[in-house]
């Protein structure tokens, strides 16, 4: 077994998804935190011109680092039985993951990035009335057509605890309960016994 240190900030965010990979798996790693640059950017300061690409998280497979947060959350599933079985499969749990990560960036610009009072409140309201409920009709209708249990086949993959991790994160959750697959996919991996215990005892962020 590899030995793995998965270097982020103090949060949950981008690294979330390796890390709950990681978790399903019984994998053991070090889960390196940063304090968050807005508390401290010192220590970010002094290891951003080492990393790679000058962006975290990074993980450390016995020494070589690997880049890129669904890089590494793709290689954690893959590397750890939660991969598909040949590369029709991969595609389409790659299409379920990639879909979400456009509209995680949507929420963080609505939430985090954006400066501007009065833009980040229309952002705000453009993703929960508008952006949010399609996007979770289209993930309702993908799932219902591919059985309604899991996203790819019949067992857990990557794809659907990347489903559980964005519907987690929503700031107003009970939209999820509005699709009812979904919602009860959702409800199924916040119960696996390895990833229910992470969710209760891991460090408390505020994202």
């Amino acid at each position: 077994m590899p030995a793995l240190k998965l270097t982020y900030f103090d949060l949950r965010a981008r690294a979330e998804p390796a890390r709950l990979m990681l978790v399903q798996a019984g994998v053991d790693f070090e889960d390196k935190r940063l304090p968050a640059p807005w508390d401290d950017m010192a220590p970010w300061t002094e290891l951003k011109p080492k990393t790679p690409f000058g962006v975290l998280p990074v993980l450390c497979v016995d020494g070589e680092e690997i880049c890129q947060s669904m890089t590494i959350m793709r290689y954690c599933a893959h590397t750890y039985g939660l991969g598909g079985k040949n590369a029709l499969e991969n595609a389409q749990m790659d299409e379920i993951v990639d879909s979400i990560q456009d509209m995680v960036e949507k929420q963080y610009k609505a939430y985090l990035f954006e400066k501007d009072e009065a833009k980040k409140a229309e952002l705000q309201k453009d993703f929960n009335e508008v952006a949010l409920p399609k996007f979770l009709q289209q993930l309702e209708a993908r799932l219902s057509k591919r059985g309604g249990d899991y996203f790819v086949g019949s067992k857990l993959s990557y794809a659907d605890i990347m489903a559980y991790n964005f519907c987690s994160e929503l700031p107003d959750k009970a939209a999820v309960t509005k699709t009812p697959n979904l919602s009860a996919l959702v409800d199924k991996v916040a119960n696996l016994p390895n990833i229910k215990k992470w969710v209760e005892s891991r460090p408390k962020t505020v994202c």
